[in-house]
């Protein structure tokens, strides 16, 4: 593991903290005027989370403050950032782990029942909740400006929380790294393999806009080889069907949902370029580059030295143990390459649910003050204040190469960050495609498509407008 070493592994998904939940209290009056001289009377707040085998570090031996595990720099900082809020406001952080911190907070507001001052979960669990009017518009607050994609995460990034003109969600973007970990459609490399293939690193391509279809194809066909000290066979790429059609989808210049000025709108995947997208993915994986993917294969694959290049999410680059960064001495990340409509350097990284949201019930006694609160909490860490500061740490600690730290930290940005919504059937489809043909799969489920485009997706994107301007 390359310099990780000198923290440890800062960072995973985690929420879990350092407390457990105290007994009921009675919450005390406090002053709701916010300027700097803010007096919040000792009331205790009460962040809901939860522990997630996937995102958190199970052992409570381990634990972790605000993110991070727990005796690392950063989770150092987060708990200073703590005590000091708590001085600052005159206020007590508690953080309650519970099994879906989004449910508990939805059944409080059935009941009428005051149980957080605020959340952080997954957005995947809170989607439903934000259409039932669990929780509170945050872009309506004076506690803190939730539109403030610098500090809250771009649009394209919070727009799962989005719903009829409200912002029901924002994550600490100014936190290193905890925009970045949702996304997906990241090509990770085993430089060494690269270096001994004599071939041309992918992130030359990238750089120089040679990192086309065209390309993949030469590098899926050229990089399977016998393994010189295994005498076993490597593959070219390893992914699993469904990632690798959800990256190939819109790599050919497309956006995932358009919508005009009379409200009218046209999907992304419905068109010819889209549709091109989808035959190429098809003949990569069923034509005669076939027998140098590894089928289902991801990270596991590459950190074992059975293929070249893997295609992963974004957390598996850095985060826990079985990350690339903790097993591959050297390696390399670059996006999916572009198809030949689309511009040089095109890509579109997805992601199916964000972590580390943060949303206020609203049973919260004082939206405004627990924003103030999460605002206060969420500020950027002492030595980490501005992306120079970030990426020199990225690249310090992680990469070899300082072209990765920079890829890992736009992939995040309004310019490619795209939401596709895992939870009502739109993504059913994409391992379909490679079992088909991708006109007549498509057109058997566009209605299904539209309905659920309408129902969940449509009004995001018109409260996007409405919020930030076209």
């Amino acid at each position: 593991m390359k310099k990780i070493i000198s923290f440890a592994l800062c960072m995973i998904f985690t929420f879990l903290l350092f407390s457990c939940a105290p007994a009921e209290e009675i919450i005390p009056e406090y002053s709701s005027d916010l300027s700097d001289k803010v007096d919040l009377g000792g009331k205790v707040f009460k962040m809901g989370t939860v522990e997630d085998a996937l995102i958190v570090a199970s052992s409570s031996e381990v634990g972790s403050t605000l993110g991070y595990i727990n005796n690392t720099e950063f989770a150092d900082l987060a708990l200073q950032r703590i005590k000091d809020t708590e001085e600052k406001y005159n206020m007590v952080l508690d953080v309650v782990i519970v099994p879906s911190a989004a449910q508990n907070a939805y059944y409080s507001v059935l009941t009428g029942d005051y149980e957080f001052d605020f959340i952080q979960e997954e957005s995947y669990d809170v989607v439903d909740y934000v259409i039932a009017g669990t929780f509170t518009d945050l872009s309506a607050l004076s506690g803190m400006d939730a539109l403030d994609e610098e500090k809250w995460g771009s649009r394209y990034l919070l727009s799962s929380m989005m719903y009829e003109g409200g912002l029901y969600g924002v994550i600490p973007a100014k936190h290193p790294m905890k925009t970045q970990n949702s996304m997906s459609s990241v090509l990770a490399i085993n430089e060494n393999y690269v270096r001994a293939l004599n071939e041309t690193d992918p992130r030359d391509y990238y750089e120089n806009g040679e990192w086309t279809w065209d390309t993949f194809t030469r590098v899926l066909t050229d990089y399977a080889h016998t393994g010189q000290v295994s005498n076993e066979f490597v593959y070219a790429l390893a992914s699993k069907e469904d990632w690798f059609t959800r990256a190939v989808s819109l790599s050919n210049g497309d956006e995932y949902l358009t919508v005009n000025e009379d409200g009218s709108y046209e999907m992304g995947f419905y068109t010819a370029t889209a549709l091109k997208a989808f035959d190429q993915a098809n003949e990569w994986w069923n034509g005669a580059t076939a027998g140098n993917i590894h089928k289902g294969g991801g990270v596991d694959q590459l950190n074992a030295g059975e293929t070249v290049i893997a295609l992963i999410d974004s957390y598996q680059v850095l985060s826990g143990t079985s990350s690339v960064a903790y097993n591959l001495e050297n390696f390399g990340i670059v996006p999916f390459p572009c198809g030949p409509d689309a511009k040089p350097g095109w890509y579109k990284s997805f992601y199916e649910s964000a972590d580390f949201v943060l949303s206020i019930p609203i049973t919260a006694p004082d939206a405004d003050a627990s924003a103030l609160v999460i605002d206060s909490l969420f500020e950027p860490l002492d030595g980490y204040e501005t992306d120079a500061d970030i990426l020199a740490y990225l690249t310090r600690n992680y990469f070899m190469d300082e072209r990765d730290a920079k890829y890992f930290f736009e992939i995040a940005s309004n310019e490619h960050a795209i939401y596709i919504d895992h939870k009502h059937g739109l993504t059913g489809f994409f391992p379909q495609i490679l079992k088909g043909t991708p006109s007549q799969i498509l057109e058997s489920i566009e209605t299904q498509q539209r309905t659920n485009i309408e129902k969940y997706i449509l009004t995001q994107y018109l409260t996007m407008n409405e919020l930030y301007g076209n």
